[in-house]
């Protein structure tokens, strides 16, 4: 079925499947929704800061905070002090790369990179914005992305075209409640500045208001309820920005009276990251994502209830692609609305209105859906596509809005379907005997020391909880991970190799110098961290940032838990083995350092690993020779960025929902799928700047792929023209871009692929 608007050339593809079992696909099915995981998040006395013994956890009712908590005591300054704080002690180091090109980084020494703003269990009372506040470090185009500077700019900016601000530096503001019934930020009632008509947000995670920004890195918040009181219609709960990687986890967003502008607004660059557990109730709109420029959304296990005019609201723009899993919403008179150039996936979902006559799903000119599995009621109709009804029936099997290809001639495009497994849920232990502080055991945590033989006598102590109180710790060895440890919690401490025969103020082009020459050396040596005896209950590593050679060794079977765990550290580059990974060009094509995992013993049954917002998991390397072999991977966003190969996969089952690569100067192959691979990606952003690249986006040899994705390349090329090489039938083929639609006219380099795959006969 053809749009019959002129302006789009859509084709409605609308499959309906005969389905063998239940209609959803996991095994043991668990229902769509918010979990409401009880969560009782507490540290050990020494992770504080305020105890003075090196600890990054900002106790916000300490000083030099001293919010109150007691529902009475307004706590906006204190609440904006804490944020302030980590903004504040973050020191620039400034260098020159390769290049001779300017740049500035973090040096996580200065803790900028490691604090948790942490709220006791209380009632917090709000009269204005939570931010970072005024000034904020801004990019000013004129001087280059690299000419950072501090100005002191306000919400006049607004008014001030002449100062071109690239974006800004709101990056690592981590905020953590106790619980999330218990620890509450809450608007006065009838608060001035909230009026109807008003977009103010009770939170925010970005200042500048018409810009934005892409270099918003690693912003976190969880476990915690904002309330927006009563009286205040044009409040907002929560406005978010993180780029490449952020979370939102175990969080509530409701409105006293169920007025509000919106539960949860994401309408400035970027929008990234994995959200999980999320409950909104009231607003006019829940879920209002518009950011467009390279965002990509995953969204799971979240409730949206009593919504006045839509439950989610997707897409303004360029490049946005957004999957969710597991959501219900109730009450909406439209459930989603996909706005032009925005993607959508949904699978397992519910979707319960009150609008009889109406659809549950509208889908704007130039958007994309591939819904699967989601059942509907109090709707007229399931789907609507630029005005006209594609679906009626209350049950989605699978259905497609946009140009959908299979490799196979006479084979419908449908997904492979592969099973997927819930991430095991690991709660926080609240029994503090049972962590073991890896300084108790002579870690020095100071970035320099080797403290390889004191993490390891941590990880021998036999308490299942193994943690670290400082903002990094230097590792040249391997440390082995006993199956009595649980869970691994790094609390952002960055993790480094660093050859102790190395100067640490290496320039960035001897550090590359190093990284070429050391690479058959590197390539041998063993991983930061070892799986080596096997285990049935499951391994959680979270909060990491490392850097300088493959972070996890998975020797032994054992289900592992990769969560928060950032690979491709370029902060921390000036004091690595391998500095100079980060830029284009031989370094980064030869050495086979900064990858996040490795199955070092690919022999057997294949190892289960969850794959929960990391960056570096995959990667490659030249010719696909690092890639990830004989493993049953289930990935829930993932951000891969200036690799050789960003995703190789060999003898592997891998399931990803929601993806984002990207690509400088001279990208390679993204994907590369081998030897009996089955590989579905549902959703994602693949990101070239401003080239045509004649090398294929996905290499696929002996292999089976079902993917979605839209692809940007900016105003003077096409990324890729060859979206896929691969075999059929024993011939081989090709789909190239232009088989797709492009997204709009104002983009030539923008290519919406709604599914993709080369499912056998």
């Amino acid at each position: 079925m053809k749009s019959t608007n002129k302006h789009t050339p859509t084709l409605l593809i609308v499959l309906m499947l005969a389905l063998p079992a239940a209609l959803y696909a996991a095994e043991p099915v668990t229902p769509p929704g918010d979990r409401n995981l009880p969560i009782n998040q507490i540290y050990p006395p020494e992770a504080f800061y305020h105890n003075g013994k090196g600890g990054r956890v900002l106790d916000v009712t300490k000083p030099p905070f001293n919010a109150k908590g007691d529902g009475v005591t307004d706590d906006t300054q204190a609440l904006c002090d804490a944020m302030r704080f980590v903004v504040a002690n973050r020191e620039q180091i400034k260098g020159v790369d390769p290049d001779g090109k300017p740049y500035s980084y973090y040096d996580t020494k200065y803790k900028g990179l490691a604090w948790i703003i942490y709220l006791p269990n209380g009632n917090y009372l709000v009269s204005d914005t939570l931010s970072s506040g005024w000034p904020t470090v801004a990019y000013d185009i004129k001087k280059g992305w690299w000419g950072a500077v501090r100005n002191n700019i306000s919400s006049a900016v607004e008014e001030t075209p002449e100062l071109e601000l690239r974006g800004e530096d709101n990056s690592f503001i981590r905020i953590v409640g106790q619980s999330r019934a218990k620890t509450i930020i809450r608007l006065k009632d009838n608060c001035p500045g909230f009026e109807k008509g008003k977009e103010k947000p009770v939170l925010t995670y970005y200042l500048l208001a018409k810009v934005g920004s892409s270099i918003n890195y690693g912003n976190d918040l969880q476990n915690l309820t904002i309330h927006t009181g009563s009286g205040n219609p044009g409040a907002v709960g929560l406005k978010w920005n993180a780029s490449n990687w952020g979370h939102l986890y175990n969080l509530a967003i409701i409105s006293g009276d169920g007025s509000g502008r919106a539960g949860l607004m994401m309408d400035r660059r970027n929008a990234h990251g994995y959200h999980r557990d999320i409950l909104i109730d009231g607003f006019d709109v829940g879920i209002e994502a518009t950011a467009g420029n390279v965002s990509y959304l995953v969204l799971e296990y979240a409730t949206l209830k009593n919504q006045r005019q839509v439950a989610i609201r997707l897409g303004r723009g360029m490049q946005f692609s957004i999957s969710a899993r597991k959501v219900i919403t109730q009450n909406a008179p439209l459930a989603i609305r996909v706005a032009e150039c925005a993607q959508l996936v949904l699978i397992e979902s519910e979707l319960n209105g009150n609008a009889s006559g109406g659809p549950a799903i509208a889908v704007d000119a130039f958007g994309s859906l591939l819904a699967r599995d989601v059942r509907l009621s109090g709707y007229g109709a399931a789907i609507e596509s630029d005005g006209q009804t594609v679906l009626k029936e209350n049950t989605i099997l699978e259905t497609i809005v946009g140009k959908a290809l299979s490799v196979v001639e006479g084979v419908p495009a449908i997904t492979l379907r592969l099973p997927v497994k819930e991430v095991p849920v690991i709660l926080p232990e609240t029994d503090l005997s049972k962590w073991a502080n890896v300084d108790d055991f002579g870690a020095k945590g100071d970035g320099v020391t080797d403290d390889t033989e004191a993490v390891q006598r941590a990880m021998n102590s036999g308490k299942p909880v193994v943690w670290f109180p400082k903002a990094q710790y230097a590792i040249n060895g391997s440390v082995d991970i006993p199956s009595s440890v649980r869970e691994v919690d790094f609390l952002w401490a960055a993790i480094l190799r660093i050859d102790p025969k190395e100067k640490p103020d290496l320039t960035a082009k001897e550090a590359m110098a190093l990284a070429i020459s050391g690479e058959p050396a590197e390539a041998k040596r063993p991983g930061l961290f070892r799986i080596s005896k096997g285990a049935k209950e499951p391994l959680l590593l979270r909060q990491n940032l490392n850097a300088g050679g493959v972070f996890l060794d998975h020797e032994a079977p054992r289900p592992v838990v990769l969560e928060d765990t950032i690979t491709w550290f370029w902060y921390q580059r000036y004091k690595t083995r391998g500095a100079g990974m980060l830029f284009a060009g031989s370094a980064a094509l030869k050495t086979s350092m900064w990858r996040l995992y490795r199955n070092a013993s690919p022999v057997g049954e294949p190892k289960e690993v969850f794959v929960n917002n990391v960056m570096g998991f995959g990667v490659g390397g030249e010719n696909a020779s690092l890639a990830v072999e004989n493993v049953h991977a289930w990935i829930r966003g993932m951000d891969n960025e200036h690799q050789p190969i960003e995703f190789a996969f060999r003898n592997s089952t891998v399931w990803c929902l929601g993806f984002k690569t990207e690509f400088g100067a001279k990208p390679t192959t993204t994907f590369h799928l081998s030897d009996r691979t089955q590989f579905e990606a549902l959703g994602g952003i693949q990101h070239v700047r401003d080239q045509t690249n004649e090398v294929p986006m996905i290499v696929c040899k002996d292999s089976r792929i079902s993917m979605t994705f839209v692809t940007f390349g900016g105003t003077k090329g096409v990324p890729y023209t060859v979206l896929l090489e691969a075999e059929s039938e024993g011939k081989p083929i090709k789909i190239l871009d232009s088989q797709f639609d492009r997204r709009s006219r104002k983009m030539p380099g923008e290519t919406m692929v709604p599914l993709l795959t080369n499912t056998p006969k």
